[in-house]
């Protein structure tokens, strides 16, 4: 597996290139969270030493270790001994990924999922990994955008209500979180794609035209990270890891189908974002058929004074050019005739006024 930078953790949107570009530092503080599981629920602790949580699992049905950040090359070490994992598994564990997968092993399986930043914008994505034995789930994300502060509240809230016995069931309820997170952007991004149509009836231009464009792009790269989420959760869901419970094996079921109505939701509204294209060419043709019955009935009120004004302009001796008011007589001619062509095309509805 190549290894990425620290920075690809965390990617943003480009408005110029219409891609994603690393936006993390080399170094972001390390931040380090505990949670345990007992009979009373989910509680937030302080976490100070490894040895601490030796002692934890002892007294305790679940731990959860969640890092955030830069972790040094200590760190790993004394979670890589924790966990007993390989080299292989720490570099898993440690690194950000370009897509969604997940793999089993026999000291336990590792799932990683992108995770959409939710906010006006919506244009930031970030990689979440996590390491589930039958009692530990270690999660590692790499900026400090609070990624579970919602489900972690919502959790500890239920108390005795969520008690599970093993880690996989409350690796579903994160999995359910990043979810919810698709499931929020795309409420966003609902709303952004009715405020481009809305321009584009009012007044199709250029700047519509870019918006269009952009929206296409950034629902495509949004979905490209979706597919692979639902292909990861089935292979998780047919695991035959004893680590999993037929509990939590339910649960991830749950999640499996929320990640397949995601993929569906990008897909519909993939189809939206082209259809936008059609409403922007009906708005462009319609400005210019309006355009062009303007021009057409200037055009025809012109037309008979410029053939009053044609016929009187001949070099002739025309009798009405020596009478005295001949000169008024004509431009009144000139009045009445357009003033009632113009009147006899709004009574038959060829124009609007």
């Amino acid at each position: 597996m190549k290894e990425l930078d620290f920075k690809q953790g965390r990617l943003s949107f480009h408005d110029e290139t219409l891609e994603m570009v690393p936006s993390l530092p080399e170094q972001v503080e390390m931040r380090v969270r505990l949670f345990v599981v007992d009979e009373n629920g989910l509680i937030e602790t302080g976490f100070f030493s490894f040895e601490q949580l030796q002692g934890l699992l002892v007294s305790h049905k679940v731990l959860w270790l969640h890092l955030s950040g830069s972790l040094g090359t200590e760190f790993w070490k004394e979670v890589k001994t924790f966990l007993d994992l390989t080299d292989e598994q720490v570099k898993y564990l440690r690194s950000p990924h370009s897509k969604a997968f997940f793999e089993d092993f026999h000291n336990g399986m590792f799932l990683t999922l992108p995770r959409p930043s939710v906010s006006d914008q919506v244009d930031a994505i970030e990689t979440v990994n996590y390491f589930v034995t039958k009692n530990v789930l270690v999660s590692r994300q790499f900026s400090h955008d609070n990624a579970f502060s919602l489900v972690s509240h919502r959790l500890m809230e239920k108390a005795e209500y969520f008690s599970p016995d093993r880690a996989d069931r409350l690796t579903a309820e994160l999995i359910h979180d990043v979810i919810e997170a698709y499931f929020a952007l795309l409420q966003l991004g609902g709303t952004k794609l009715e405020a481009i149509q809305n321009k584009i009836i009012k007044r199709p231009g250029k700047e519509e035209l870019a918006l269009i464009n952009k929206a296409q792009q950034v629902i495509w790269i949004f979905l490209n990270y979706v597919w692979p989420i639902e292909t990861a959760l089935q292979i998780m869901h047919r695991s035959t890891n004893p680590i999993m419970s037929e509990d939590g094996r339910q649960h991830l079921g749950f999640r499996q189908e929320e990640a397949g109505a995601v993929v569906r939701l990008f897909e519909t509204y993939r189809a939206m974002s082209y259809n936008l294209m059609d409403v922007y060419v009906s708005g462009l043709s319609l400005r210019t058929n309006e355009s062009t019955v303007v021009l057409t009935m200037i055009a025809t009120l012109f037309l008979p004074p410029s053939l009053i004004a044609g016929i009187y302009g001949m070099n002739f001796n025309i009798p009405e050019v020596h009478v005295t008011f001949g000169y008024y007589f004509c431009l009144a001619s000139m009045v009445v005739v357009s003033g009632g062509l113009l009147i006899w095309l709004k009574l038959k509805g060829f124009i609007d006024l």
